[in-house]
């Protein structure tokens, strides 16, 4: 693996976990629609991280549907495919927390509720550590450690 290829890989990881960190901050500010779609946002970047370090090419690394990364991330590594509900869950936010025209009526602030914003956090948490664990097995402790400020 290249070394550009490997600190994409680990760019990408960390703004997951900041997103997740972002998500959490969200969801005890009462923001269930900004909570939900940056849980997608930790979800899809964690995902893009592990393609990044799989060597996923352009057509990969250019979708935003996370069960579409899912399948192309399980060719290398099965274990990927038992997150499919964790994404399905996921893609379902991606458009409606942001767009008051992804909902059939009404507003996203209005809409999304905190036990939806946890539900969802919960997804996207499964993710980050199924990514977080393979980096593990893989010994790439560099991809996991953030950057000193």
């Amino acid at each position: 693996m290249s070394g550009k290829r490997k600190e994409e890989a680990r760019r990408w990881f960390q703004q997951a976990v900041y997103d997740l960190k972002a998500v959490k901050w969200n969801i005890e500010g009462g923001f269930y629609a900004q909570a939900c779609f940056l849980a997608q946002q930790a979800g899809e970047k964690a995902l893009k991280s592990l393609l990044y370090y799989l060597g996923k090419r352009r057509k990969a690394l250019f979708t935003h549907s996370l069960v579409e990364m899912v399948k192309e991330g399980a060719k290398n590594v099965k274990e990927i495919t038992d997150l499919l509900d964790q994404a399905r869950e996921l893609d379902l936010h991606y458009i409606p927390s942001r767009y008051p025209n992804g909902l059939p009526s009404g507003f996203p602030q209005s809409f999304y509720s905190k036990e939806m914003a946890k539900q969802v956090l919960k997804a996207a948490e499964e993710i980050v550590v199924a990514v977080q664990m393979y980096y593990q097995k893989e010994g790439e402790k560099s991809i996991l450690e953030p950057e000193e400020d």
